[in-house]
């Protein structure tokens, strides 16, 4: 028997690796008589999801066979296939989203065709919904990456040291002791490539590696992790995580065990 939800993920190597995140490939089993429930990770990452066969939901929207932008990634949300669904994307680093479409979307939104960029990403879909199997579809979005964005360049250079620098648990106000920018600037700069703060990103960040932590270590003392991770305490590490994750670390805890 299929299982009821099927992924495949390829992490791009050599220069797409600095920009794009993942390279994927889904589907639900057509037998399966419950619709099929995964949470998207706040991560401050952006994309593109090619629904193939099948409705979807991304919290309450419903889009039925529809080429979508993905927001930057600000809460994890829910995405919810129903049986048969067939789907593909395309998972990009933070501010790379902007840096190839130069746009940011506030919410799920269908593609229409405006340019060139736009056109080619309907064009792409209409390959994929012929193209049979996860590897084949892999490969599809593969090449088309390769054939239609100019890596080089996409984001500015002090943004992408910002961005280092705060995997390191540096502060906002500690950055422009790393980089060439004011904090203005680097106020500006997240606004513009990212759509939010420098301290919202950090706050997503902070939360994005605790739960990473707890997944290898889910005995670890949540009082312990809380200090360690930054946060005033234990309590303010449960509501950010709440916030953001859309889940407690006691209850991530539990569930990996």
């Amino acid at each position: 028997m299929d299982s009821p939800f099927d992924l495949q993920i390829f992490q791009p190597k050599g220069r797409l690796s600095a920009s794009v995140q993942g390279v994927w490939s889904a589907s639900t089993a057509p037998q399966n008589s419950n619709d099929i429930k995964k949470w998207l990770h706040s991560d401050a990452c952006s994309g593109i999801l090619f629904n193939l066969k099948g409705d979807i939901y991304l919290g309450d929207a419903l889009f039925s066979t529809e080429s979508i932008y993905l927001p930057v990634s600000k809460q994890a949300q829910l995405l919810t296939l129903t049986p048969g669904a067939q789907l593909a994307g395309l998972r990009f680093h933070p501010a790379m989203g902007f840096g190839i479409f130069g746009k940011h979307v506030e919410r799920p939104t269908a593609i229409k065709i405006e340019d060139d960029m736009s056109f080619s990403l309907l064009s792409l879909s209409r390959q994929l919904t012929g193209t049979r199997g996860h590897y084949a579809r892999i490969v599809a979005l593969y090449k088309w990456l390769n054939m239609a964005i100019d890596f080089s360049n996409l984001a500015p250079t002090s943004l992408m040291q910002a961005l280092n620098a705060m995997q390191g648990c540096k502060t906002p106000g500690q950055l422009n002791e790393d980089i060439s920018l004011s904090q203005r600037q680097i106020q500006r700069q997240f606004q513009k490539w990212m759509g939010m703060t420098p301290k919202h990103y950090q706050r997503i960040i902070r939360v994005k590696e605790t739960l990473s932590f707890l997944k290898h270590n889910p005995q670890t003392s949540l009082a312990g992790l809380a200090i360690k991770n930054g946060f005033t305490d234990q309590a303010h590490m449960t509501r950010e995580c709440k916030q953001i994750a859309k889940i407690t670390p006691r209850q991530y805890s539990k569930r990996s065990q």
